[in-house]
């Protein structure tokens, strides 16, 4: 007699794919970081926290920035059309802070050169009141 568990063929569930996750598309980035509408608050790409390197400006809005997804090769047609691809994501707010932080910098250098060249004009005209009270 045949050993039952060497002659019985066990069939094991057919396996199944995993279903798509965030990772099956690819986004490239569309547009430049922008604050969310206060009706865009509760989207997910608008929840992100507040930063983590304590710039207070920023904690008022949350950002989000435009992109263009396309569907990886591979994904099945009807997850695809039960399931959106994304318009937005959440902004990187480091970048934000760096372009913030060379915006003031600028600012400043700006109005240092404005108040240099003031002070040039008056140092002038002051002395050409002076030599001009001296002549009379």
């Amino acid at each position: 007699m045949a050993n039952p568990d060497t002659t019985a063929t066990t069939t094991a569930p057919a396996p199944t794919a995993p279903a798509p996750g965030p990772t099956h598309y690819t986004c490239v980035n569309s547009g430049a970081c922008e604050p969310c509408a206060d009706a865009e608050k509760a989207q997910p790409y608008c929840q992100d926290g507040p930063p983590s390197n304590g710039d207070r400006w920023l904690l008022a809005a949350a950002y989000k920035q435009p992109v263009a997804c396309a569907w990886d090769a591979g994904v099945a047609q009807s997850y695809r059309d039960s399931h959106a691809l994304p318009t937005y994501v959440a902004c990187d707010l480091a970048d934000l802070g760096r372009r913030a932080f060379f915006r003031n910098q600028l600012v400043f250098v700006f109005l240092g050169l404005a108040a240099f060249v003031l002070y040039l004009w008056r140092r002038r005209r002051l002395a050409a009141a002076a030599n001009y009270s001296v002549v009379q």
